[in-house]
């Protein structure tokens, strides 16, 4: 909002002598507002508003310094004066449409808009209001249509042209959006906010070297952005040029010294495709002396980006005990979190402290997640969000910021008793998750996206609980219990957790469904492979091959020297070149003998894991979703069963199926060696996959972990219940 710069050559000068007159304080009230002294710019402007030739736009002008002062029912009163004396004045009336704005009154603003465009249809302030209003009120086809309406009115405004690509991204129509784009730049080559949304755009299409080319354009225009500065950084960062996008991190922190969340994301950067062991050791380093440089940091003010990375994703790949680690980066948010949550606190009216909660029939369970999508983490949770016994429990779905809708999201939506989605304001998230007054709170995967580590600090239900998405601590002691199975934790794993470690009985903390399963058997030259050769599978996703595994992978291709390899693609094209010049460094008999194959469908996906002779789940870190799909089409994954949990999945799976000589490794050389052992046996690897198929029941639809799952939590809930009312 700005008082209107309007020409002064039509007001009569004060003569020489004359002291200050009408002209001068209007000038001056012109000064006070630029500096943004509304108060001195009101005096000014009173002194004028019964002046014939200025009552208009000084009414007009009070009423925006009020508006900027957010007192909007004044500025509304001062505004009106001004129509009342001239009713076709657009600045009072563009005035007047963020009036209404400010109220929420949008059919007014429309209708004020219309009236304005009536008679001056080349008043683009009107046009961006209108569809801004329609936009706000979700009409978003509407407003791409007046959005059009404008462009064909204007085909050179660059607002029209801007303001349509914005629209079309936010409803995920990326391609249409890129001609928007290109006309702002025909118009005005150099509008860096053009190549920015370029950049965007085609982070979205992953086509990151282009996005890189594009915000290095919008850099060269204006080097001094933040903005521009924190999108560099998440495109080196999602290509896993990790170092350079530290210091494009570091660049911006410069910017804005106080902010945690830049000061972070240049410290605790770590390689996502790492080149070598000691690359790891080394990050880890610079991990720990950013961490600790953080916690003696006073200044820094916890702050919201879009950029913000998950700081401690990557420490369960590096095969270390991290509880620690976890626990001190949690114990820094909680520190640069307690201005935000005193307001939660403050703002709390207790609405969702239920003293009746003992009374009603059911427990309600909420699970929460970004994740109930077309991802492997609703893969993980559907069966027991969908089979929960529902005459003792009520299941909410809840939904995190930013989470995708697609059918997936849907037929889980609609299995349960509430879906509640949350926004990005932390305030009113807490507040809605206050007042859904659950028993229980399951968050499925923390640690997987930035500032989630929030939502368990507010406490919003009695009992907190996590589980295997995430497989290993989340370090925060606001979680009570970490759900996991008795034959999958090794002794004394306790120790690994903050949380108190739940142990229920069996091998698997997970109810699979069969009935997303199926494929139609595809011959191996549907993938382009070759359909005689020995085929070797590693189809996890890239970062989670330590560079470790690399040593092995070239033991079992320079023993077998006739095998391929079959990798998958990592959906960023520049983390699978980095992990192949990797191979080709650490395992050039690998490198030479590997395909990679795109991202597909998740039938296609079954019917490679069919083609592929033997899988070979990575050291460390290994498979989870991907061997109850391996199983289902029998092909046997060599695995070695490590120390923690996120190690030892496949090796509980074999003997949740009770097979009697799993391919299960005690060491590097037995991995290598029970591999070739394989490879050159076509018979044991037939019957080692018809037992698989034959005891693969087990794993599927296991409504004893469902149940053993409930049982917990009517006990959890009978205890906390009963501490409560000693308390």
């Amino acid at each position: 909002m700005r008082i209107p710069a309007e020409s002064m050559d039509a007001i009569p000068s004060c003569g020489a002598g004359q002291g200050p007159g009408p002209e001068q304080w209007y000038i001056t009230a012109q000064v006070h507002f630029s500096a943004g002294r509304y108060r001195e710019a009101i005096l000014n402007l009173s002194r004028i508003r019964t002046v014939e030739a200025y009552a208009v736009r000084a009414n007009s002008n009070i009423g925006s310094c009020l508006l900027m002062m957010q007192l909007i029912g004044p500025a509304m009163r001062f505004i009106d004066r001004s129509l009342q004396i001239n009713p076709s004045y657009i600045p009072a009336l563009l005035n007047r449409v963020k009036a209404l704005q400010a109220q929420e009154r949008h059919d007014d603003v429309q209708a004020v808009c219309q009236q304005i465009l009536k008679d001056n249809p080349e008043e683009e302030e009107a046009w961006k209001h209108w569809v801004g209003s329609l936009h706000l009120t979700h009409q978003t086809q509407a407003a791409l249509l007046l959005v059009k309406r404008w462009q064909e009115r204007l085909p050179d405004s660059l607002q029209a042209h801007l303001l349509a690509g914005e629209l079309l991204c936010q409803q995920g129509q990326y391609k249409e959006a890129i001609p928007c784009f290109g006309e702002v730049l025909r118009i005005a080559p150099n509008t860096e906010k053009a190549y920015a949304h370029l950049s965007g755009v085609m982070i979205k299409l992953r086509h990151h070297e282009v996005a890189l080319k594009y915000i290095e354009k919008a850099l060269s225009i204006h080097p001094e952005s933040i903005s521009y500065c924190c999108r560099k950084a998440q495109i080196l960062w999602l290509m896993a040029r990790w170092e350079e996008a530290s210091d494009w991190f570091g660049k911006a922190y410069a910017m804005r010294p106080e902010s945690a969340t830049l000061f972070l994301n240049q410290h605790l950067t770590l390689p996502s495709i790492p080149r070598s062991s000691a690359e790891i050791d080394s990050a880890r380093v610079t991990f720990v002396e950013g961490l600790k440089l953080a916690e003696s940091n006073s200044s820094l003010k916890l702050d919201f980006l879009d950029e913000a990375i998950p700081h401690t994703f990557q420490l369960a790949y590096h095969n270390r005990e991290d509880r620690d680690l976890l626990e001190r980066y949690i114990d820094l948010m909680r520190c640069l979190a307690a201005p935000l949550l005193s307001t939660c606190r403050n703002e709390d009216d207790g609405s969702g402290a239920n003293a009746t909660r003992a009374d009603r029939g059911r427990l309600r369970i909420g699970f929460l997640s970004r994740h109930f999508s077309g991802h492997s983490n609703a893969l993980a949770f559907e069966g027991l969000i969908r089979f929960l016994d529902r005459q003792r429990f009520e299941v909410v779905l809840i939904h995190a910021a930013k989470a995708e809708r697609d059918s997936v999201r849907d037929s889980l939506d609609a299995a349960c008793d509430q879906t509640v989605q949350l926004s990005s304001d932390y305030v009113d998230s807490f507040k809605a998750l206050r007042q859904l007054d659950l028993d229980i709170l399951f968050f499925t995967d923390l640690g997987m996206n930035a500032y989630e580590y929030l939502l368990p600090f507010f406490r919003s239900a009695p009992i907190q609980v996590t589980g295997w998405g995430i497989p290993h601590t989340s370090g925060i002691r606001e979680i009570d219990f970490y759900l996991s199975a008795d034959k999958l934790e090794p002794a004394g794993s306790e120790n690994s957790y903050t949380e108190k470690l739940i142990r229920l009985p069996g091998g698997l903390p997970c109810s699979f469904s069969v009935a997303g399963l199926g494929f139609t058997p595809l011959p191996r030259e549907y993938f382009f492979l070759p359909p005689g050769a020995t085929l070797l599978g590693c189809l996890q996703s890239l970062h989670k091959i330590h560079p470790d595994f690399d040593e092995l992978l070239e033991q079992i291709a320079q023993r077998n020297p006739d095998v391929i390899f079959v990798f998958v693609e990592d959906p960023i094209e520049a983390k699978t070149a980095a992990f192949l010049e990797r191979l080709s460094r650490t395992a050039p008999s690998v490198r030479d003998r590997c395909l990679t194959l795109a991202l597909m469908t998740r039938g296609e996906y079954h019917a490679l894991c069919h083609c592929i002779d033997l899988l070979l789940d990575p050291i460390y870190y290994g498979c989870g979703i991907t061997f109850f799909e391996a199983s289902f089409v029998g092909t046997p994954i060599i695995t070695m069963e490590g120390h923690n949990l996120r190690s030892r999945v496949v090796s509980s799976g074999y003997q949740e199926m009770g097979l009697g000589e799993p391919p299960v490794a005690t060491s590097p050389e037995h991995y290598v060696e029970i591999t070739t052992q394989l490879i050159n046996d076509r018979a044991l690897r037939d019957r080692l996959s018809e037992s698989i198929l034959a005891n693969n029941h087990h794993l599927f639809d296991r409504l004893d972990y469902i149940r053993n799952f409930e049982e917990f939590c009517l006990q959890a809930v009978r205890h906390q219940r009963h501490t409560q009312s000693d308390d």
